[in-house]
């Protein structure tokens, strides 16, 4: 049973709550950009590119190891849960997080490596926009915001506002980068000057909603919290109007085309990854309602269940980089069990998962 965090833990259950819910949020938005989609395509960011370039046996072999790491952490994390220790069981979803990230962007970006090395596929052509860099820096941002907004006064101390206020800067860096390389590629009046009107508007709101939160570190109250959030709110409006525009099809490129083969390959490691990206889902959201039932022990039993999932997804996803095939030959119990417990999972089955 769940011990409930002792009188000098000023981190309570409500906090952990609150962590669950962005990290879910994470982890659906960028399985639903790599992994719900028909639109294959490099994934070129700094963690996968920039370390196994476009090796896929450099890929296959980052990811083996992470599966492995991404298996301890959610046993370390029910482990830490149990005893009562609730922000070292938050700091560790949080890191699970960014590993399950890693882990997407690495096996979307091992799929499209394999798939096309297929006689008869072709790989995708980019365009002015890269479509996933710019999505996930619109998605940063409001994170950013909703972390102002969700978070327990208390825990909003002066140096989680300036981790907030940093990493707000260096989304808003990204579009701007991307607004203006667009802009100056462009051959078309109208969208040279519609991408710098939209920054524009980005970078504005940006000012007003950086300028709240010196505020904020000032004076650390509501009132000063409710202005930052109020000035959020056009922030994230302006950000979604930006990408919308940018990611318009005229201006992110062409996708791969791949042959039969070259799609069974890319289905079965995408695949072996969803595995692991619902049940690490399927965790956080079973540890938040843990979190607001201490002592519930369906709950409980549902932790542990999870953490069989997500070990399980990790063997799927191995064996599928490996053979380059859909793994058949690990018992589903672990997800049976979740959902007939009455988990969500909005991810498809492994064997229906990106079909075209």
């Amino acid at each position: 049973m769940a011990a409930p965090a002792n009188d000098n833990d000023l981190f309570s259950p409500l906090s952990l709550s609150v962590v669950c819910n962005l990290c879910t949020a994470k982890m659906q938005t960028v399985a639903d950009l790599l992994l719900l989609t028909s639109d294959t395509r490099p994934v070129n960011t700094d963690n996968v590119t920039g370390a196994v370039g476009e090796s896929f046996s450099k890929c296959r072999d980052t990811l083996i190891a992470k599966t492995k790491g991404v298996g301890i952490l959610s046993r370390e994390i029910r482990l830490q849960f149990l005893t009562g220790k609730l922000q070292e069981t938050a700091e560790m979803l949080n890191e699970l997080t960014d590993l399950v990230v890693n882990i997407i962007e690495c096996s979307s970006h091992a799929a499209y490596l394999a798939a096309i090395s297929e006689s008869g596929s072709k790989q995708a052509v980019p365009g002015i926009i890269d479509r996933y860099k710019i999505s996930r820096a619109r998605f940063d941002i409001e994170h950013c915001c909703m972390r102002l907004q969700c978070t327990p006064l208390m825990e909003l101390t002066p140096q989680v506002v300036v981790d907030i206020s940093t990493e707000i800067a260096k989304n808003l860096t990204v579009l701007t980068n991307a607004s203006k390389l667009a802009s100056d590629a462009s051959d078309d009046p109208f969208h040279k000057e519609q991408f710098k009107l939209a920054i524009k508007s980005v970078t504005s709101c940006t000012s007003t909603l950086l300028l709240s939160i010196r505020r904020y570190k000032v004076t650390l109250d509501e009132a000063n919290r409710g202005r930052c959030i109020t000035f959020a709110k056009p922030l994230v409006q302006s950000c979604q109007a930006l990408v919308e525009y940018a990611t318009e099809r005229e201006h992110i490129g062409t996708p791969a085309q791949l042959c039969e083969s070259g799609r069974k390959i890319q289905t079965a490691i995408l695949g072996g990854c969803m595995s692991i990206a619902s049940s690490c889902i399927q965790l956080a959201s079973c540890l938040r309602a843990a979190s607001l039932d201490l002592h519930n022990t369906e709950l409980l039993q549902r932790l542990g269940l999870c953490c069989n999932a997500v070990a399980d997804g990790g063997k799927l996803l191995s064996q599928a980089l490996r053979d380059k095939s859909s793994p058949r030959t690990l018992p589903s119990t672990s997800t049976n069990s979740l959902s007939s417990n009455g988990s969500t999972n909005s991810f498809p089955n492994e064997g229906d998962s990106h079909s075209s």
